[in-house]
């Protein structure tokens, strides 16, 4: 199952508290008692957000953590990246992507016949493309109070809509969902 881990969680959950706080320098020790977050992994995501761009260091009696950009330029991939590197859904989806920059890993052992790879590679694609797409800002702005919580209840997440599928003899009529490409 693919799933953030808890570091990811963390980050995001940070990450979200500065947006909601821009004005202010937010400490580690405020943020992990806050959401009950262990304050020394909460230090080293801090300090990773930090080394990584997403966050700012503020020394002093009264320093902290901020955003180091706006809610708005900040977008889930970034902080996934941050965290845990490019995202992976398969060994070869990542083989692939470090053959085009030159960075050549052992693929899988498949991959010369493997009859998925292409359909994997587009789903790939386009959950990093979605990832790309959701902000820190639209993060903050589902937590306004009032907001409908559940999935799809604003909008935000539509289905993929299903189209009727082709089959090779034409008589299929289900209702499957195809990927573009």
């Amino acid at each position: 199952m693919l799933a953030f881990t808890r570091k990811t969680d963390y980050a995001l959950i940070a990450l979200t508290h500065m947006a909601q706080h821009p004005n202010e320098c937010n400490s580690a020790r405020e943020i992990a008692g806050r959401y009950g977050v262990p304050l020394p992994l909460l230090m080293n995501i801090l300090k990773l957000m930090t080394q990584q761009g997403l966050a700012q260091s503020v020394r002093g009696p009264r320093g902290g953590y901020r955003l180091a950009a706006p809610p708005e330029k900040i977008n889930l991939n970034d902080i996934i990246e941050a965290i845990e590197g490019p995202v992976q859904l398969v060994q070869c989806v990542d083989w692939y992507e470090n053959k085009s920059r030159g960075k050549l890993k052992t693929g899988c052992d498949l991959m010369a016949a493997c009859p998925v790879r292409p359909t994997i590679s587009r789903v790939h694609d386009r959950l990093v493309e979605f990832l790309a797409t959701v902000t820190l800002a639209d993060v903050v702005d589902n937590q306004r109070p009032g907001r409908d919580q559940r999935p799809g209840a604003d909008g935000a997440a539509e289905p993929i809509p299903a189209r009727n599928c082709s089959s090779v003899s034409g008589e299929c009529s289900c209702e499957a969902i195809h990927l573009p490409g």
